[in-house]
């Protein structure tokens, strides 16, 4: 009788030694999905090749307590419709532990249902600030809001002694939270919106609209969009011949802007994280060893530049990997981990999340860009 408990115990650890040591070997598996192809796959693209390197770096070492973490990555193609049936599919066939992405703020709301729904970790690299405003439980987001850009840019407008400004913003989630936050915080500047018109989105040509302003006295223009139209506005722009200060949503931000504008683009403002103007931050700045360090790491593997955008999936992926080695992948207690961040020191500023903060950032992490040159310069 002893005998058979004896093996009967015996079998019992050697199953629950083998049990734990395939759990051991067994991924963490994490969901990314970003814009791979399309308009907005110049920005995408980095993203999974920022995602991929840091994995395969974290992974050399050992992963997360012997497990390996395992990307699974799905293309948005800019597309509401794609991006809901990709998150479909990561939840309950891939059986992620958590999700980073989307990049764009349209795709970003057509998804938020189903987050909740499902109760899976999620940190998006989108900026809108509609995604985490009011907070939703399990959202997350790494890139700079636009009401922290719209609070730069205008107190920056004050400072020149402009009071009158117009307004053209895209018909789209990222257009429309630029707008709101202009509507929002532009009494408290006393700087009072003389013109207000809206677009589509996907214009390629804004003359008439542009037009319009020329008859209006407005001292400055705000245009806010993504996608292509940053582009069409400042090539339209000088077109019509308008020579008032323009000033852009920070989606302009970037080598594609300067490409696809070339001297049009000269004198254009915009506000944003400090990620492009890495090089000229003083030493003393803790962002600019992370930023410098991990531009190098990217071009290093892939031989060519990474971006800003690209910028929030290395935020988002660090902020995971720290909650999941302190929470495990457990997806409520990796949640409270994510949202218990503090101090994490990233490419787009100081996180630190709470239950009533799923951006983390201050206004400290936003300076002021101009096109000085065809370079993307800061200002202040």
């Amino acid at each position: 009788m002893k005998k058979q408990l004896f093996i009967t115990v015996l079998i019992t650890l050697l199953v629950s030694v083998w049990y734990l040591s395939v759990r051991a070997a067994e991924p963490i598996r994490i969901g990314s999905i970003h814009p791979l192809s399309g308009r907005v796959a110049f920005a995408g693209v980095p993203c999974k090749k920022t995602l991929d390197m840091m994995a395969d770096d974290l992974n050399k070492t050992g992963g997360i307590n012997g497990r390996p973490i395992e990307i699974i990555h799905y293309d948005t193609e800019g597309k509401e419709d794609v991006t809901v049936r990709a998150f479909n599919r990561l939840i309950l066939k891939d059986n992620v532990t958590a999700i980073i992405g989307p990049l764009e703020s349209w795709t970003a709301m057509a998804v938020i249902p189903i987050i909740e729904k499902h109760q899976i970790p999620t940190i998006m690299d989108a900026s809108g600030s509609m995604i985490v405003n009011p907070v939703r439980k399990w959202v997350f987001k790494t890139a700079t809001s636009d009401e922290l850009v719209v609070t730069k840019v205008l107190s920056y407008i004050k400072s020149k002694g402009i009071e009158r400004i117009a307004i053209i913003s895209s018909q789209d989630p990222y257009g429309e939270g630029g707008y709101k936050s202009i509507l929002a915080q532009a009494p408290d500047y006393k700087i009072k919106l003389v013109f207000d018109e809206r677009f589509g989105g996907d214009e390629t040509d804004l003359t008439p609209l542009l037009n319009k302003i020329k008859k209006t006295d407005a001292q400055a223009v705000i245009s806010w969009s993504t996608k292509r139209t940053p582009n069409v506005v400042a090539i339209n722009y000088r077109q019509v011949g308008l020579d008032l200060p323009l000033y852009l949503g920070h989606a302009a931000l970037g080598p594609d802007f300067l490409k696809g504008t070339e001297k049009h683009g000269e004198g254009v403002l915009t506000a944003s994280g400090k990620f492009v103007g890495a090089p000229g931050l003083p030493d003393s700045d803790p962002q600019k060893k992370v930023i410098l360090d991990y531009i190098a790491a990217y071009k290093k593997k892939y031989g060519e530049e990474t971006n800003q955008f690209a910028a929030g999936a290395f935020d988002a992926f660090n902020i995971l990997v720290a909650a999941i080695k302190k929470a495990g992948d457990d997806k409520s207690k990796l949640r409270d981990a994510i949202e218990q961040t503090r101090g994490y020191i990233g490419a787009y500023g100081i996180f630190n999340y709470s239950p009533h903060d799923h951006a983390g950032l201050s206004k400290e992490s936003v300076v002021m860009y101009k096109v000085i040159g065809g370079e993307w310069k800061v200002i202040e």
